[in-house]
């Protein structure tokens, strides 16, 4: 069985880490060493982790997601390596396993769970499929769980010249280089309040289309406005899931609109 480390990036997540450490436990397949990337902790998180016998890396210079993540990288060894979250728990004890099972297939350079329901996209996406049906917001692989040939990323680093987009460019890029990413499905909880993003991954969306050529597929302008003025009502009234959706598709129209003024290095 081929051998993994689970790299875990953290900062003050000792609210978290033990759930998601506990998860990491129980897999069928566990990782045989856990390397920790500390960003500047001052809660405990530290302890928690070398009491569940990780390694811990310091990184000293201002955050940074692909910057952090090389980091983190090039210091492991393994065959494979588990980006994992200090936030995502994940809720089956054979999810680490189902994702190593998928590099059977020589070509796939990366695993990653499901983020939504949605079946527009293959099981092992390639650069033809990209090509045929474009990109939609999200990801096709996140590093919030994900794993991934490290042969395949000592080819390609994450580009450190973006940052909160990292996973989505190293995935096309790697697509583009003849390799498949796959993805399955498998409930996990995210333990983070996140704000609303739908404005900034639109824009950046459109940013990776631009860069790889590609087409965006989204609500489209028309879309976009039919979807803010029919849940208008709604939101004068108060019902939650109207407010949802003109939230939605104002956030989305004017993020494609003004992708390009958007400082997309924001998380």
């Amino acid at each position: 069985m081929t051998e993994i480390t689970a790299l875990i990036r953290y900062k003050n997540s000792a609210k978290t880490l033990p759930e998601v450490l506990n998860a990491l436990q129980r897999q069928s397949l566990r990782p045989k060493k856990i390397l920790a990337v500390d960003t500047g902790s001052t809660d405990g998180s530290t302890r928690i982790l070398q009491e569940s016998g990780a390694q811990i890396l310091q990184w000293h210079d201002t955050y940074h997601h692909s910057r952090v993540l090389n980091f983190g990288l090039s210091a492991c060894q393994t065959d494979l390596v588990l980006c994992l979250s200090s936030h995502t728990v994940m809720n089956e004890n054979d999810t680490v396993e189902r994702l190593a099972k998928q590099f059977e297939n020589p070509h796939v350079c990366a695993s990653s769970i499901k983020w939504d329901e949605d079946p527009y996209y293959s099981d092992c996406i390639n650069w033809k499929e990209l090509q045929e049906k474009g990109i939609k917001f999200g990801s096709i692989y996140s590093n919030s769980l994900g794993l991934i040939r490290r042969k395949v990323w000592q080819d390609y680093t994450f580009d450190e010249s973006i940052n909160g987009m990292e996973d989505y460019d190293w995935a096309i890029r790697q697509l583009k280089a003849g390799h498949c990413v796959a993805r399955l499905k498998a409930p996990i909880h995210y333990q983070r309040n996140a704000h609303n993003r739908d404005m900034r991954e639109t824009a950046r969306a459109f940013f990776l289309a631009d860069r790889y050529g590609l087409a965006v597929r989204w609500l489209g302008v028309s879309g976009s406005i039919r979807l803010i003025v029919c849940s208008f009502p709604g939101r004068l009234i108060g019902i939650p899931s109207a407010t949802k959706s003109f939230a939605t598709g104002r956030h989305r129209l004017l993020g494609a609109l003004f992708w390009k003024a958007f400082d997309l290095n924001i998380d």
